[in-house]
């Protein structure tokens, strides 16, 4: 294993029209030695093809696993003792490997390193800060912020390899929030080391996968990441004190409800936005937005655009 190797990992699925853009980011990069692996997840397009006309190192899957067990191939065939993240959607700025790996050699007990993100809609316009500009708070108790509220964009994140493996890489059964679920597993595993300057740009896309800001998004924080929350807090409850519990769990189901409701969920979003109440996180503001966000409400406000 290179220990001054830095591999990239690349999942890929159907990325033909925006695949070259992320190899030749990585390529921009001013950290050398670098290996670039492209896990084409069975593409029924051109996603090899142009990304080994860029240099990378292709592997195909014969059958679609999804990102996380694509990112987990990518892990077991990399080379070197690092390895950098990037979806097939994002591209990095100038710098970004050179800074983090810097910070990740720094510290012995640092296991991984992120850095901030700014996202892109699908019109290209930049919509801000990631996460609202939330940042998680680096250290060696980074998991007690990362329950509460994932603040990690995947293709910001450098990690040594070996941490990666000793946790047992990404849970390829889970559709989303496979990165949130690594992220807390590494943080309990080490430090987390935080670069708080935006270096990757996120790219929504048709085919994206997380739903951020969209009913489908709040779909599958409903189906899959409260449950999955849920159980890392209960195999942490010897570690948080209760009152640390009720606030991580308030966070989540008041974030995970108010999203539902907006998106007219309406059961399921008013259910969980009063559970987070009476956990004691921001009832009074809980209350507020029901009221401003009920269906009265919204149709009160499209009369009066009228």
């Amino acid at each position: 294993m290179a220990p001054d190797l830095v591999c990239v990992v690349i999942p890929a699925r159907d990325a033909a029209a925006t695949i070259a853009r992320a190899v030749r980011s990585a390529r921009a990069q001013d950290h050398a030695p670098l290996e670039i692996i492209v896990v084409d997840d069975a593409s029924r397009d051109a996603t090899a093809a142009v990304a080994r006309a860029l240099g990378a190192r292709v592997i195909r899957l014969d059958q679609r696993g999804g990102a996380a067990a694509a990112r987990n191939v990518g892990i077991a065939a990399a080379h070197g003792a690092i390895i950098a993240f990037l979806d097939a959607d994002d591209e990095w700025l100038p710098g970004k490997l050179r800074r983090q790996v810097a910070l990740l050699r720094a510290d012995p007990g640092t296991v991984f390193v992120a850095c901030g993100a700014r996202l892109f809609g699908l019109d290209g316009q930049d919509r801000g800060p990631l996460y609202d500009g939330c940042i998680p708070c680096a250290g060696g108790q980074s998991w007690r912020g990362l329950l509460a509220r994932n603040t990690i964009a995947t293709s910001s994140v450098v990690a040594w390899r070996a941490a990666l493996q000793a946790v047992a890489g990404f849970d390829a059964s889970l559709p989303v929030a496979e990165d949130q679920d690594l992220w807390i597993r590494l943080s309990l595993h080490g430090r987390l080391g935080y670069l708080d300057e935006p270096l990757v740009h996120m790219h929504v896309t048709p085919t994206s996968v997380s739903g951020v800001g969209t009913p489908l998004g709040a779909h599958q924080q409903l189906r899959v990441t409260l449950p999955l929350i849920r159980r890392h807090v209960a195999q942490q409850r010897g570690k948080l004190s209760r009152g640390e519990a009720r606030r991580i769990l308030g966070e989540r189901l008041a974030r995970a409800g108010r999203a539902a409701y907006s998106y007219e969920i309406y059961g399921r979003g008013l259910a969980l936005v009063l559970e987070a109440s009476l956990l004691g996180y921001r009832p009074v503001e809980n209350l507020v937005f029901l009221a401003v966000a009920s269906p009265p409400a919204r149709l009160l406000k499209r009369w009066l655009r009228r």
